[in-house]
């Protein structure tokens, strides 16, 4: 086949790359077997995870788009649980999963108990069309303030991407995508949240 008939063939192909580009896709939070490892890392030490996170987005109405061959938004990704629940329990889960003894948001605090509060800036699932390929990526965008009536005070901003690379837009690629940038995100914040706290052996008792 000659090059001019691959490129025909390519352009003719563009409706068809993505599927079904106007049905609404949903995806959903990974299990936990799918977050971080289990580690002792955590010391049983007592963190208190505010659930849910604050949702800061700026479209806080969908979770990402779909999109045809000509890279036109046709239908909305939608999240099966709410971004700022979503991230806040897979942070809340990978923490226990490290070692840490998860309260929840009302618990009985005491001057060392750690309480990690939460925004979700960017939470979006869209395809990234390149010429022989339909790629969904994920965008994760989470700030961070970890303290303690004590006085900590603490503040990161993180952002993570999940891509699965594909030749068509199945809603399974979108899941993948968007459970790879979940693991990502669950993996750093717990790292983020153990380099903190060992920095400060005394916190994370309880009293």
């Amino acid at each position: 086949m000659t090059r001019a008939s691959l490129f025909v063939l390519a352009v003719l192909s563009l409706p068809f790359a993505s599927g079904c580009a106007f049905i609404p896709v949903d995806v959903a939070p990974p299990a936990p077997d799918e977050l971080n490892a289990q580690s002792a890392a955590g010391r049983r030490r007592s963190v208190i995870v505010e659930i849910p996170f604050d949702d800061r987005r700026d479209d806080p109405h969908r979770c990402g788009t779909q999109k045809n061959g000509y890279d036109m938004e046709t239908a909305d990704v939608r999240c099966s649980v709410p971004p700022g629940s979503w991230v806040a329990d897979a942070l809340a889960t990978g923490l226990q999963r490290a070692g840490f003894h998860v309260l929840t948001t009302h618990a009985p605090s005491g001057m060392r108990t750690v309480r990690v509060h939460g925004e979700v800036t960017q939470f979006f699932v869209e395809p990234k069309l390149g010429f022989f390929t339909f790629t969904p990526e994920a965008d994760i965008g989470v700030r961070l303030v970890v303290s303690t009536p004590s006085g900590l005070l603490a503040e990161r901003r993180f952002y993570f991407k999940g891509i699965e690379e594909s030749l068509i837009g199945t809603e399974s690629n979108f899941q993948a995508a968007s459970r790879t940038a979940t693991r990502e995100a669950t993996e750093n914040m717990v790292r983020a949240v153990v380099t903190l706290l060992d920095r400060y052996p005394d916190l994370g008792d309880g009293r």
